[in-house]
């Protein structure tokens, strides 16, 4: 595939987010044939938007996750500037196609990482992050069979990226914490919807974070000082079912939450 078809397929993609619309698949001659092709696309696509990458994120790092978009493996996206939400700001769901919730472990990076021909340990990962946060992420795809689009055209279409809320620093030293086991809750208009831990991404927080810098090394990209990862589901993705209100709940680390508007 060429440079040209690349950004002819990003272009297809971006038009359809701009436009809150949705296609079936990519036409065949634009789709990726393989994982390379795929996050070229992905690379064309938020080249195009012309906006800062904030924040990296990581699909299906859980079961549940992968069984939500029919995959077996992880995949990775970038969260853009427009994509950021705070804290108790409200999103925007009217033409959201998946109208799930996550709630996900995050860390912010205080120093680069570079790529390298060894793999990075989970320690050495751990010594460039600065600060542990809280995320709800507000998925969505394209294309209207999200779950049967296959794994190259949902890298493609940047690993569902779509709405990520951004919460405050966990403070004290959680670093010295089993994050594996670690409890979140997420809970809709009240009442909680879907319980989980760390040990639902990879295994640890820690160490999808390690998949993700390792993954981007062998792509030769670098992870830069400020950018931030958020890991993966932590329990189910959790339909909204209309609801108003999202909190994710993560123990004594505090919780986060952001409003819901299905209306423009």
């Amino acid at each position: 595939m060429t440079t040209e078809k690349f950004n002819d397929a990003a272009r297809i993609l971006g038009d359809a987010a701009a436009r809150r619309a949705r296609i079936d698949v990519l036409p065949a001659h634009l789709q990726p044939k393989d994982l390379e092709e795929a996050y070229q696309i992905q690379s064309a696509l938020v080249s195009q938007a012309g906006e800062q990458v904030l924040g990296l994120k990581i699909a299906a790092t859980s079961r549940a996750g992968q069984e939500h978009i029919g995959i077996d493996h992880p995949i990775s996206g970038q969260l853009l500037t427009s994509q950021v939400l705070a804290p108790g700001d409200t999103a925007q769901m009217k033409d959201n196609l998946m109208q799930a919730a996550e709630a996900e472990f995050v860390f912010e990076f205080a120093s680069p990482v570079k790529p390298r021909r060894a793999p990075y340990s989970w320690q050495e990962v751990m010594a460039s992050v600065g600060h542990l946060r809280l995320g709800i992420e507000l998925p969505d795809s394209r294309y209207r069979f999200f779950s049967k689009a296959g794994v190259t055209q949902l890298v493609a279409d940047n690993a569902c990226a779509n709405l990520f809320v951004l919460g405050p620093r966990v403070p004290g030293n959680w670093q010295a914490d089993d994050l594996s086991s670690r409890p979140t809750r997420l809970v809709m208009d009240g009442q909680e919807v879907t319980e989980g831990s760390g040990a639902d991404a990879l295994g640890d927080p820690r160490f999808a974070l390690t998949w993700l810098v390792n993954h981007l090394s062998g792509r030769g990209l670098n992870i830069e000082r400020g950018q931030f990862v958020t890991t993966g589901v932590c329990g189910d993705p959790a339909p909204l079912g209309g609801a108003h209100r999202v909190a994710a709940d993560f123990g004594d680390y505090g919780a986060i939450e952001i409003g819901l508007s299905y209306s423009d």
